[in-house]
């Protein structure tokens, strides 16, 4: 399957493609936070990795054809067991992160293959983010500066001396 074909800029992060169908959602709060969508006749898992504010980290990771089965059927009788078993869906795959504000798709990585491990998925998705935030602040610094901006390269470097730890 074509991993860049998982996520579209502008979407919701769970219904991240138009062409998303038979939509079925594992978990909620106010939105749905983890479950799969159908795309091209392929099963896709989505979750929420983590979020701040009015910003979120999804990933998405498509299930292979011979494991379908096992993942749309299986039950879980506690959270943990429930946890353990999406771990393993993403771990050792290549997965998609998708950064979005107010629920709409921002950005979208390549295909990352996430390792194994309790904290694999937040590890590399957050790795994923602060590059992409990186990139992100070098382009508003060389616009501000290539325009002579004084106050606006200013502005973009205590923006980010301000989110950096201490």
């Amino acid at each position: 399957m074509n991993l860049d074909m998982l996520v579209r800029a502008g979407q919701q992060p769970w219904l991240p493609v138009p062409q998303a169908e038979d939509i079925d959602v594992w978990d909620k709060y106010d939105f749905p936070i983890c479950g799969t969508y159908r795309l091209d006749s392929r099963l896709v898992i989505f979750t929420l990795v983590a979020s701040a504010g009015n910003r979120s980290l999804w990933a998405y990771v498509p299930v292979p054809p011979e494991s379908e089965e096992a993942v749309s059927g299986a039950r879980f009788e506690a959270e943990e067991e429930f946890n353990e078993f999406l771990a393993g869906c993403f771990a050792g795959r290549k997965a998609v992160f998708a950064a979005a504000e107010d629920f709409v798709i921002t950005s979208k990585s390549d295909g990352i293959v996430i390792p194994s491990g309790r904290f694999g998925l937040l590890t590399i998705g957050a790795e994923w983010y602060a590059l992409r935030a990186a990139v992100e602040l070098r382009n508003r610094l060389t616009a501000a500066s290539e325009a002579g901006n004084v106050s606006e390269v200013l502005s973009v470097a205590q923006d980010a001396l301000s989110g950096l730890p201490a």
